[in-house]
């Protein structure tokens, strides 16, 4: 058995806000993956889309607050910018680490990890 000692209001906020810009930012009628893998150490949790990707050199970048990038979709970008900022703080607080796969043209994929007991 596996066990992460987190907060559970404060990793489903970061679920939530991944699975938000999988659908925001995906064509419709694509899958969207969630999945789950454990080791000794670690739970790993990606999102995974098949969008229009994330340019691989803004990939530091998106966790930054405020930090939207250009030319993600036709109309005007929603919401502030601080999606991926708060979820970084979060598994930061966790002692986890959250990161993008990405590439233009071939959706996103994020990952994070929490610290097992």
């Amino acid at each position: 058995m596996f066990i992460a000692k987190c907060d559970e209001d404060l990793i489903l906020q970061v679920m939530n806000n991944l699975l938000a810009n999988a659908i925001k930012f995906s064509n419709t009628n694509q899958d969207i993956i969630v999945s789950l893998n454990t080791n000794y150490n670690e739970i790993e949790i990606a999102v995974q889309d098949f969008g229009k990707g994330i340019d691989p050199l803004l990939h530091k970048s998106i966790f930054d607050k405020f930090f939207q990038a250009k030319n993600q979709t036709l109309r005007k970008p929603e919401g502030t910018g601080l999606g991926l900022a708060i979820c970084k703080k979060i598994i930061d607080l966790h002692g986890g680490t959250i990161s993008v796969e990405s590439e233009l043209d071939k959706g996103a994929k994020f990952i994070f990890s929490l610290p097992l007991q």
